[in-house]
This record gives C-alpha cells, structure tokens and sequence, in this order.
C-alpha cells in the first residue's frame, strides 16, 4: 500500500539530513505506531506519506504510485489522510457539519448522497448534537475526532495521525481509540507518538531517531535493540522497565512490553 524506499530529506543550512536513507513498507489493514523523540524527523516522514512534500532522494509509492510524480500526489492526498497533532491547523469551515461536507464538496459529491454521508459521519463519531458548533469551540477531544470524521468520509486507505493523543486526556484518547476501530479493517493506521508507553500497545513499532530507522518489528524486540542514546531519548515502557528487573531475578522468563503477557508468566511462575 504505502512503500517507502530510501527515503532521504535535505534541508538548506542543515549539516545533516532530517530523513537519512529510510526505507519500509506499510501494508493494507495493519496497525503501526512510529516512535521517536523530538526532531527525529516524525513530521517530515508523516507529510512524505501523503506527497505534501517530497524526498530530496528516494521514492515514496501509494498504491505503486510516485509521489514526485503529479498523479502520484494527486494519489497520495486522496488516499493517505493526515491528521495533525493540533486539529485546529486542518479546520477551515464555520461548523462541524460544513468541514466535514469540505471534502466531499471538492470531489463534487451529489448534495443528496453528501447529507447522508455527512450525518452518517456525525453519528458514528458521536458528533450529532456538535453538528453546528464551530469547530474551535469543540474541546480537545471532539476536535480529534471531527478531524477523524473528516477523514473518514473521505474513505482513504490509510490514515496517519501525528501525535494526536498528545492534546487528550484519558477520556479522550479512548474516544479516538473508539473512533479509529470504525474504520475498515482494510485501512491502514500509522500513530506517530513520542511516547514508549503509548508504543507499547501496537503490534509493530518503528523506531526513528536521528532521521534513520534504527529498529521495526513487535515492542519487544524494539525495546530490547535500543542502544542507549536512542533510550534516552524515548524512554522504554513502565511494564518492559518492571519486566526486565524480573527477569533479573528470574521471576518470568523474559523482559517484555505486554502487561497481559508478564501478568501471564507471573501466573505461571507462582504455580
């Protein structure tokens, strides 16, 4: 689906490339979290995904297309929906209801099948009684989630949310979490996050630092890789952290991010 092939990102006046020889792919339907720390390069790779800017060297191919190529991007913004880490940089209609038809307005949808897809929009991400508020009055999570809508009327094949839980609470990231698993199965979801403990909870984790891809598999074996400079800059999860110091003393068999995992070993080890 989204194929990224040495991917190199140059900046005047910078000694050293924001992107670095990055490569990966990014299948239909799977679930990835990119983790790193700040001026990793996260947000230039995010925009790369869906041709807002292109690589100074190397490809990035959406459905096999090129993104330096004019139908390649053309491809990309229709297909890879980015949501920021503020929602307020992407909102430009006065309600809810308009910036969710903005969309489909540009792609010249027929008013009478725009207001069944908008108020279907509305319900599903549990937006009906905000479909006239403004969206700068919408708290930090019903702005997340109007973004979400926005992008989900728009049927793309992947999403890719740039540190969009950062802004939300508790409540809040559950809500979005929520929103996200009525997506089709078959699009792809990339979560861009600072955060080890968030990172935890994803089937596979891509680690950037320094503009490279310096590790991409399960948390487990991202977290056992790290080199030191790379866990001072990200952290590791609380559960790895405790698991390792049982492994240490040889409570459970191994160090691992998954707290239903080392739960089940400690089950295990006290039989």
């Amino acid at each position: 689906m989204i194929e990224v092939q040495n991917v190199t990102v140059e900046r005047p006046g910078r000694a050293s490339p924001v992107l670095d020889g990055v490569s990966f792919t990014l299948g239909a339907g799977e679930r990835a979290v990119l983790l790193g720390g700040n001026g990793s390069g996260k947000t230039t790779l995010a925009r790369l995904l869906n041709g807002t800017i292109q690589p100074t060297h190397g490809h990035v191919f959406v459905d096999g297309h090129d993104t330096r190529d004019e139908e390649g991007v053309h491809h990309a913004r229709r297909a890879v929906a980015l949501l920021f880490q503020d929602p307020d940089d992407q909102f430009v209609s006065a309600t809810a209801e308009r910036e969710i038809a903005f969309g489909l307005e540009n792609l010249g949808v027929e008013p009478a099948a725009m207001r069944v897809a908008v108020d279907e929009a509305l319900r599903c991400f549990g937006l009906e009684e905000h479909a006239q508020t403004p969206p700068h009055e919408m708290s930090g999570g019903e702005k997340a989630r109007l973004a979400l809508a926005c992008t989900w009327v728009m049927q793309p094949r992947a999403v890719v949310l740039d540190e969009t839980e950062s802004l939300l609470d508790r409540r809040g990231g559950e809500r979005l979490a929520a929103a996200l698993a009525t997506l089709p199965a078959a699009t792809a979801i990339l979560r861009i996050t600072t955060d080890a403990e968030f990172a935890a909870s994803s089937p596979r984790v891509l680690l950037l630092h320094a503009g490279r891809i310096v590790a991409d598999g399960a948390p487990d074996d991202v977290y056992a890789s790290m080199s030191d400079d790379v866990r001072l800059r990200v952290g590791e999860s609380l559960v790895w952290r405790l698991s390792q110091q049982l492994a240490g003393a040889r409570r459970v068999t191994r160090a691992t991010a998954s707290l239903e995992q080392l739960q089940r070993e400690l089950r295990e080890s006290a039989c």
